[in-house]
Parts: structure tokens; sequence; C-alpha cells
């Protein structure tokens, strides 16, 4: 697939693309963070003192000291006794089901996932069934007559906003001898739950995450991104000593992959440190997000009942909404339409994104040419 535009500046509220500047609602930069100078200079600090990268595996010599700064300063912020840290998050399932796989027999994935989630559910080897999206009804009905087995799906819809119904998933696992429930939280961390630790800390559940499975019940697993809210780049997997020890060794991640790029590390373990130090940015995030929300339903916008920072709407049909991406484009404002992406109608989606660094005034302006629009 080639690309359609090149981006010319650092992601944020004004973005340069192909030579124009729009005002910004797409992407994922949701506490603002991928262009704070702070971070910058921290990946530039890093590069002058540690090279590109390591240039080994870190079972070697590749952990250095930016790397293993990222893994503390996430796990503070996720108050667990240790993390993973690796290049991608992309990769994150594909490390948990090498750690998870073992304690199950038989794997559900939600029909809607995103991409790296049904990969991963491939690799486990494992006989592998899809489950209708966020439909618990229809998980309860698959996974009654299996006895161990592993459950996929993202914990918010990458395109559309929508969250998973994770207590449901547990009612609907709770006659199984053991279920292992995995989601992907790319973009619930730094975004959902008091603490910003994404859909199970919004949920109250997140002191259940990341242990290694109980005998019987429903076992909670996460993973996710510091590439996007958390304005950094790369895999996480926080949880406790002993389970993130299963999950570096599990796979060659550790052992066969290069360490992260001290840049990045350098750049991501300062953008870790300003959230933890500064929780105005997501309170400030949450009054954009309700912000934006609220202004979309005023607009008569079939908008899902979430906080994400991110939300996908359909407006008629997929027509209707390029135009609507193209008038919103000549006004000065970029809105994407997505036409194909994971967990979203056939007709696609106008695909809303809202970051902390936001103004009101940007806001509004979006939804006053919206309005105008429509």
């Amino acid at each position: 697939m080639p690309f359609t535009s090149l981006m010319q500046s650092a992601p944020g509220p004004e973005t340069v693309i192909d030579g124009a500047r729009y005002l910004y609602f797409a992407g994922t930069s949701y506490l603002g963070l991928a262009a704070h100078p702070e971070v910058i200079e921290a990946g530039c600090d890093a590069m002058r003192r540690y090279g590109v990268h390591t240039a080994t595996t870190r079972a070697r010599f590749g952990t250095n000291p930016p790397v293993r700064e990222v893994e503390q300063r996430a796990a503070e912020f996720f108050g667990t006794e240790d993390a993973f840290y690796f290049s991608s998050g992309y990769v994150a399932n594909h490390i948990m089901v090498a750690a998870l796989a073992p304690e199950a027999e038989s794997v559900l994935v939600d029909e809607a996932a995103h991409y790296c989630v049904m990969e991963a559910a491939r690799l486990t080897g494992l006989p592998v069934e899809m489950f209708r999206h966020r439909d618990a009804k229809d998980l309860a009905r698959r996974a009654q007559n299996k006895s161990r087995v592993l459950v996929m799906a993202d914990a918010v819809g990458p395109s559309s906003g929508t969250l998973a119904p994770v207590l449901d998933y547990l009612q609907a696992l709770a006659g199984c001898n053991r279920a292992l429930l995995l989601l992907d939280d790319a973009h619930g961390f730094g975004v959902l739950g008091d603490k910003g630790r994404g859909l199970l800390d919004e949920l109250g559940l997140w002191p259940r995450a990341n242990r290694l499975p109980a005998l019987q019940g429903v076992s909670l697993f996460v993973c996710g991104t510091l590439a996007k809210a958390l304005g950094g780049f790369g895999g996480i997997i926080p949880g406790t000593r002993e389970f993130v020890a299963r999950a570096r060794v599990s796979s060659h991640y550790f052992d066969g992959a290069s360490a992260p790029a001290s840049a990045v590390a350098g750049a991501t373990a300062k953008a870790l440190e300003i959230v933890a130090t500064e929780p105005g940015l997501r309170t400030r995030l949450r009054e954009n997000t309700l912000r934006l929300r609220a202004g979309l339903r005023r607009l008569g916008l079939d908008v899902p009942a979430s906080t994400t920072a991110n939300l996908g709407v359909t407006v008629g049909d997929e027509s209707t909404m390029r135009r609507i991406h193209e008038a919103l484009k000549a006004c000065g404002i970029m809105v994407p339409y997505v036409g194909t992406y994971s967990g979203i109608p056939p007709e696609g989606v106008l695909r809303f994104a809202v970051f902390a660094n936001h103004t009101d005034a940007q806001i509004d302006r979006l939804l006053g040419e919206l309005r105008s629009i429509l």
C-alpha cells in the first residue's frame, strides 16, 4: 500500500501535511507530548550519550540506561513490580500469547479486533474461533464447552472508540474451568481510568491484571503501547515481577531482537516522567474529550458512549463522509475518512481524535465548520 500523504511537522493541534497547515484532529498523540520540547531534548541527549542503539539484544549487553529507565518509569506509572519495554506496540500481543498459550487449549477472538491481535492469535498454534464484535452472549455460547480458553480483544476500538464490555465478558466466561482474557489497550493507556492505566483501571479491575493465571476462574491480561497517549514509542507489558519475567523469556523479542533505539527510549522515559508529574494533562484531555463529544451530539451525530480520545462517527454513506472530509480539509481542518480498518462498518467512519493541547477555540472551530457542512 503506497503512502498517500506526507507529514512535514511533528503531530499536534496544528500539523503540516503535504505542504499545508491544518487544525489536526487525527492520529494518536492524545496527551500532546509527541512534540514536547523536553521530550525531544531527552531523546537527543540519549542519542548523543549512547549512540543510535546498543547494536545487540537485551539478553546480552543491549539494555542501556534509557531503556531500563523506561521500564522503571512504566512500572511506577502502572503501579506494578516491573514492566517489559520493546520496540513496537504492534508486537505486544505476539509476546503475550507466547506467554499465555501454554495455559490454553483454544483461542476466541473478537471478529473486529485489530490486525495485530488477529496475527498473534494465529501464532499460538491453537484452534482459533471468532466471536461477534462486543457480543458477550456469543462469547458465552462459544466458550461453554471449552475448559481452557484464551479470549482476545481490543480494549478500545482503534477507529471506533468503543469499549470492550469487559464485565459482560467476565460473566460470560465464569463457567469455564480456566479462561484468560487478554486486552490490547493501546488507545486506553494514558487516557482512561483514575490513574490513566486504561480500561481495566476505569472498571476497577487493574489489580487483577498481568498476574500468573489462577488454577480456576478468569484471569485478566493487558498489553499496549507507549506510542499513543503516553507520548513515547514502543510496546509495554506491565505486571508482577514473575509475569514480566515470563513475558521476557516466552518469546524471542528479548533475546533475538535489537533493543529499542537510544533516542526513542530517552524520549519515552521523559514522556512518562511528564505524565506522572503533570496529572493536569489527563484532566485537560478529559475536558477536551467531553467538549468534542458533546458538540458532535448537538449536531445530531451518533457518538459512541465512552470517554476515549478517539471516536469514529458514521454519517450517511461513503460518498457523504468523503464529502465531509474534503470540505473540512478545504477549511484547513484534518479529520480523516477511514474506509477500511479493523472494527469499523463497511461504509467506514469519520475518525476524530482530540489532544490535551487542543484549545477550546480549536475544538469550537471544528464544530462550527462541521455544522455548516452538515
